[in-house]
């Protein structure tokens, strides 16, 4: 039932729109020039969902700053306005010192944590180079390779190693443990 209700609403459309590229084309108009101004119509059609889903994109991200606390809104004179918090200066701050630099530092200070700590991620193939520099850092944090994707060390995660994987946008794909007890790990670390 969905497929035909689906395919009626589209030869609605597509008779529509073909109506219209004729009556816009003018009388005794070649078969040529209907289906180019059809084209046209249809080419509009795309610009305009184009430009609505850009502009959907935009408020998201809008949406998202706000809650994030990296800006807020206000009104002046009846006009809404955004302004920047000082949590949005940092973050400011943050980007700019990657996009200088590619990616940050792998180096982070070590201190030896008394638990052990396991680190899971499943970054995307499309991020390769940040997948690889996850590993490094945790290479040069002294964690452990069990897998590609799973690590262990008995070392306390520095906060800058955190605060670069929310710069990477890559705290929805890293995981952490901490372990308060060990059993069969124990022999790993």
């Amino acid at each position: 039932m969905l497929k035909i209700l689906e395919g009626v609403k589209d030869l609605m459309i597509d008779g529509i729109d073909t109506i219209e590229a004729i009556l816009n084309s003018g009388y005794g108009a070649s078969r040529f020039k209907i289906e180019r101004e059809l084209e046209k119509i249809r080419q509009g059609k795309y610009e305009r969902e184009k430009k609505e889903r850009s502009k959907q994109k935009f408020y998201s991200v809008l949406s998202r700053l706000k809650k994030d606390g990296l800006i807020k809104d206000g009104r002046k004179k009846g006009k809404k306005f955004f302004s920047i918090t000082n949590k949005g200066l940092v973050k400011i701050g943050q980007l700019k010192k990657i996009k200088e630099e590619g990616l940050p530092t792998k180096k982070y200070k070590k201190e030896k944590g008394e638990k052990t700590a396991i680190i899971i991620f499943d970054i995307p193939e499309n991020e390769r180079r940040k997948r690889n520099w996850v590993r490094e850092a945790l290479k040069n944090m002294d964690f452990k390779m069990v897998q590609k994707s799973v690590w262990i060390g008995k070392i306390k995660i520095p906060k800058e190693f955190l605060n670069n994987l929310e710069v990477l946008e890559l705290l929805d794909f890293v995981k952490i443990f901490e372990i308060s007890k060990t059993g069969s790990l124990e022999t790993v670390v």
